[in-house]
């Protein structure tokens, strides 16, 4: 049986994808994003703010662990359900990745015009 509550939808993003904070705004715009997200292991917030700012959205810094599995996120999992979030974490990947997390589990998806 599917999970009956929509699934959050979480755009990850590593510290190499924040390279071009406006093309990767331009590039996530359509997801509707209501906030900002970024990890204890984020070494440079400042373009995390920028990307904030740029979407128009919140931005919560020093979020903790937000990798996958961890505490953290499953707590922004439970309160953005049926919503969009931009999660930026540590990690080497300059592709952003759309995760979609319900109680069935996590689908990863590239993100449209991204891929």
């Amino acid at each position: 049986m599917s999970d009956l509550q929509c699934a959050a939808r979480l755009v990850v993003v590593n510290p190499p994808g924040l390279t071009d904070v406006a093309w990767l705004a331009s590039a996530v715009h359509l997801e509707k994003i209501q906030a900002v997200y970024a990890a204890d292991d984020v070494p440079d917030t400042g373009p995390v703010e920028s990307l904030a700012d740029d979407l128009g959205v919140p931005s919560h810094l020093g979020h903790g662990d937000l990798h996958d599995g961890s505490p953290g996120l499953e707590e922004l999992v439970d309160r953005h359900r049926g919503e969009t979030v931009v999660v930026v974490r540590g990690g080497d990947d300059t592709d952003p990745v759309l995760l979609l997390v319900d109680a069935d589990g996590t689908t990863r998806q590239p993100i449209e015009g991204l891929s």
